[in-house]
């Protein structure tokens, strides 16, 4: 077991942090950071797949070729190759790893570079992995953020937790319910960002029929919480809050907020000519398709009639 001297402080401005605890213990955990086969088998993002050489020990190489095998994903990354490579700097076992990564967001571009470092903390019959994404520059962490790293890693964590559990990722994979839904909204896209992030606009939209958004709070940055309460219309139920934290911020591009139920909604804002904006909203499902589509559409009707208000006013 080697560590390296010291660990600098990660500078904040230039780290994405993700956390997870898994249902099983550390050496099991940390061997699936560490097993060529195992790695390969939950590391890559859903969709695609990848071959993998570990030498794990201080100065030893990394290599994951991600190969992408999902004709979802699209010409831009279907049957295309995204090679990565870096070195191990530090490695303490059951503990702590530390590695440099360089890997393409799009086939043939210049490769974006980070230290990944990623802590196993023993809680018993479960484990706690910390992973600290550090870019080499401000650039390379603007870039990282707008490619989606952190659910990325996200998925990569998710497939980790199937692989755990004794399952195939791969098998598993296919079972994620995700609704996407995308409306054009007439209204420019910093209109749309500061009706869809502030809670004086959200609480004028963000219900479905016969409810209402009695307050909203909202901390947007990476990080960052959110409360939004939810009841009926009519006060003949109590209600509840919506709450979680944002994982991306990229304004006024993108959001994703993790719920507290660790489901993910993501948004994107997209400039349609300068006076309208495509928003599209992918939301993993916790009721029936049916019931989150019609949830989800009534909202985003909602919101476009507010928006209408703001643009009258």
């Amino acid at each position: 077991m080697t560590k390296a001297n010291g660990s600098a402080t990660m500078p904040v401005d230039r780290t994405l942090t993700t956390s997870r605890v898994f249902d099983a213990p550390r050496e099991r955990v940390y061997k699936a950071w560490t097993d060529p086969k195992q790695f390969a088998q939950w590391f890559p993002p859903q969709g695609f797949t990848a071959a993998c050489e570990l030498d794990v020990r201080p100065g030893g190489s990394l290599r994951v070729d991600m190969k992408g095998a999902d004709p979802a994903l699209g010409p831009d990354f279907y049957e295309k190759v995204f090679p990565g490579k870096g070195v191990y700097t530090e490695v303490v076992a059951n503990e702590r790893l530390a590695f440099t990564f360089a890997a393409s967001a799009d086939e043939g571009a210049a490769p974006l570079n980070m230290l990944m470092t990623v802590i196993f903390e023993d809680q018993g019959p479960k484990t706690k992995v910390s992973v600290h994404q550090t870019a080499d520059t401000v650039a390379d962490y603007e870039a990282l953020v707008k490619i989606g790293a952190t659910e990325g890693l996200r998925q990569s964590l998710d497939k980790l937790t199937v692989l755990l559990a004794g399952k195939n990722p791969e098998a598993a994979e296919g079972k994620s319910r995700v609704l996407t839904l995308s409306r054009v909204l007439d209204a420019p896209r910093e209109l749309v960002w500061t009706a869809y992030t502030d809670p004086k606009h959200i609480v004028k939209w963000m219900f479905a029929k016969d409810w209402e958004t009695p307050f909203a709070e909202t901390d947007v940055r990476i990080g960052g919480k959110f409360r939004i309460g939810m009841r009926p219309a009519d006060h003949s139920e109590e209600g509840f809050v919506m709450d979680g934290s944002y994982q991306e911020i990229v304004k006024p591009e993108r959001i994703v907020q993790r719920f507290s139920d660790d489901r993910m909604l993501t948004t994107t804002l997209e400039d349609v000519g300068g006076k309208k904006t495509k928003l599209t909203l992918s939301v993993e499902m916790a009721l029936s398709e049916d019931d989150e589509r019609t949830g989800y559409t009534q909202i985003l009707e909602n919101f476009a009639r507010h928006l209408a208000t703001l643009k009258r006013s």
